[in-house]
């Protein structure tokens, strides 16, 4: 194969990946007659109207990301009621690209890892004259974030690096690393951006907490410039 045909290839795969955007969500809200968050439709009609005027002939799309971020979250089952400690990954980068003068085009967010899913509460609406069947009636309550990308000790390393090195334009040294630090009897909750990338890869969720609680409490915002709890 040819560098101009590897190259082709991957353009085409990053295309893709952004006509798909949040497909997931967009389907499951579809399917249950419920209309989107209005983040989640702003941000595909501005990923859309970046598709549509980016000319790849004259420099291929960068997604470059400028943020990782992982989130301890306690998962309940749901045949059991056992609580289990996951570690779930959320992705934000920017997309650059130019239209056919030149002109610079950016989409400043761009999530990887999540999707929604509608909250639906049902109620019942009498029964069928005919059948006697109750009649139910769906109600969209509101939205649930749902997170893709889980990592455990054993793929943590391989699936950052992965995410990171398929990213155009994408630096380990230029992408801030935080981790959602959470509630406990050591401090209150927060995002704390200080971590560098063999700590973000390299350390468990104990880990995480144990290094966010040995640092000065100025070195959680020192990284991004955000305040302490930001």
């Amino acid at each position: 194969m040819s560098a101009k045909d590897t190259k082709s290839n991957k353009e085409s795969s990053l295309r893709k990946e952004l006509k798909d955007y949040q497909n997931k969500t967009f389907q499951l809200y579809i399917k249950e007659g419920a209309k989107p968050p209005r983040d989640i439709i702003h941000q595909k009609m501005h990923v859309d109207d970046f598709l549509r005027r980016v000319k790849e002939d004259k420099q291929p799309i960068q997604k470059i990301i400028t943020y990782m971020k992982r989130i301890p979250k306690v998962v309940r089952d749901p045949n059991t009621g056992k609580a289990e400690k996951k570690d779930f990954l959320e992705v934000h980068s920017e997309l650059r690209g130019y239209d056919w003068k030149n002109n610079l085009l950016r989409v400043t967010d761009y999530y990887d890892g999540w999707h929604y899913e509608p909250e639906l509460h049902t109620t019942t609406k009498g029964r069928d004259d005919v059948t006697g069947d109750l009649i139910f009636d769906k109600q969209h309550q509101g939205n649930t974030k749902v997170y893709d990308i889980e990592l455990t000790d054993k793929n943590r390393k391989d699936v950052i690096s992965s995410i990171i090195n398929a990213a155009t334009g994408s630096f380990t040294d230029e992408i801030i690393f935080y981790y959602e630090v959470p509630d406990s009897i050591k401090g209150g909750a927060h995002r704390d951006g200080s971590y560098s990338y063999s700590e973000f890869i390299n350390s468990s969720p104990e880990e995480m907490e144990n290094l966010t609680w040995s640092k000065p409490p100025i070195l959680h915002a020192s990284k991004d410039k955000k305040s302490y709890m930001g």
